[in-house]
């Protein structure tokens, strides 16, 4: 047992001792340009980090039109994305001083709250691909019970998960164990190989193998109906049936018989077309059938563009995440190959990939959604449209 240990406390120290940088420091106490350098680099990412997920959580109070149910789960993740870009400032003064700047009790305190945050947003993506899969394979159903209050039970339901598994898993296993955390603050679970897997797998590769098979079927849906623009192709031939009128004799009855012989064609045509039946409201003269059934469900442009940000939020996801997780599954394996293996500015750039997804998911938003980019650019511009508006006042 005691060899097992020994492994883990050698491989967390050494990795540590790399990614922090606490060697460029030298004995007088003073730094080179390395340590000035790494300072500056890890200090403007976190910037970025809060300064990105500030600016869209106040485009998201300017704007109302932003407030959808989808948007609602974006909102969720920049709140997310946000606090861990905060929690991180402690990472960055940690990595130029070469070791934790708290006391142990916070370190077991922060530590918890630092990983339930990142689980948390990979949380929520999982969230959004299954409501994006019901929403692509229950289309009315999923219309007509979404609301405010269920996006913030779902949203809550991935808060109450990660923080509930981390500070068990972290924060409270310490206090009841005394763990030591050194003056790295070590968390416990990665004196173990085999118990450090268990929180890889639940980091990363549960919501990974979960987000996998959800967005595969909505890929496959949506090739099978064309991304949506079948159905409007449906809507349109159901409109021209119900135009196409033949001319009848002007008896009133005939009419009549003839009137009611044509709607029953023209909903019989929707239901072979749409496996059910025309709403009675499209028979009134001159309904239109399309925006009575969006009343009932997402509109296509609606749908490509959730669609869409969810695309960009999974790859974010998958391209911060895999590199580090693949580094915690070959640790649980043999940490050998980690300690000797992987240089020091692979495993800082790998370290601090991960975190990147903070900064990653905003950038996602902003790149899919139009009226998220132009809310942006009215507040970044805004002081320069004031300064042209009272120029133009005073001439």
């Amino acid at each position: 047992m005691a060899s097992v240990q020994t492994y883990p406390t050698l491989w967390v120290e050494t990795a540590l001792d790399n990614s922090t940088g606490s060697e460029v420091y030298t004995k007088s106490g003073g730094s080179n340009s390395s340590g000035i350098f790494g300072l500056l680099w890890t200090s403007l990412f976190t910037a970025c980090i809060i300064v990105a997920n500030c600016l869209n959580l106040a485009a998201f109070c300017v704007n109302k039109k932003l407030r959808t149910y989808n948007n609602y789960f974006i909102i969720n993740l920049s709140i997310l994305d946000l606090l861990s870009g905060l929690v991180l400032i402690i990472s960055v003064i940690h990595t130029h001083i070469g070791y934790y700047p708290l006391n142990q009790e916070l370190c077991k305190l922060e530590s918890g709250i630092s990983q339930s945050l990142l689980s948390a947003s990979n949380f929520v993506v999982v969230i959004i691909c299954a409501d994006r899969h019901r929403a692509t394979y229950d289309p009315l159903n999923h219309f007509m019970t979404r609301s405010k209050r269920k996006a913030l039970f779902l949203n809550s339901l991935a808060w109450l998960g990660a923080f509930a598994f981390w500070m068990m898993f972290i924060t409270a296993w310490e206090f009841i164990d005394n763990f030591d955390n050194g003056r790295h603050c070590l968390s416990k679970y990665f004196a173990i190989p085999v118990v450090s897997l268990l929180g890889v797998v639940v980091t990363f590769y549960l919501p990974f193998f979960l987000i996998s098979i959800l967005y595969f079927r909505i890929f496959i849906k949506i090739r099978q109906t064309r991304g949506g623009k079948l159905v409007e192709k449906k809507f349109d031939v159901k409109n021209n049936l119900s135009i196409v009128v033949p001319d009848f004799p002007k008896d009133a009855t005939t009419s009549s018989q003839n009137d009611s012989a044509i709607n029953m064609d023209v909903e019989s045509a929707g239901s072979n077309q749409f496996g059910q039946d025309v709403p009675r409201s499209t028979k009134k003269a001159g309904s239109n059938p399309d925006k009575k059934s969006n009343g009932k469900r997402e509109s296509a442009a609606e749908m490509r563009k959730a669609t869409r940000t969810l695309l960009f939020i999974v790859l974010s996801f998958v391209v911060a995440w895999l590199p580090q997780s693949i580094i915690g599954l070959i640790y649980s394996i043999n940490p050998l190959l980690i300690v000797r293996g992987l240089p020091r500015p692979l495993m800082l750039f790998f370290t601090w990939l991960a975190t990147g997804n903070s900064l990653l998911n905003p950038i996602s938003y902003a790149v899919s959604q139009p009226l998220l980019r132009s809310t942006l650019k009215d507040l970044l511009f805004i002081d320069c449209k004031n300064r042209s508006s009272l120029k133009k006042v005073k001439v």
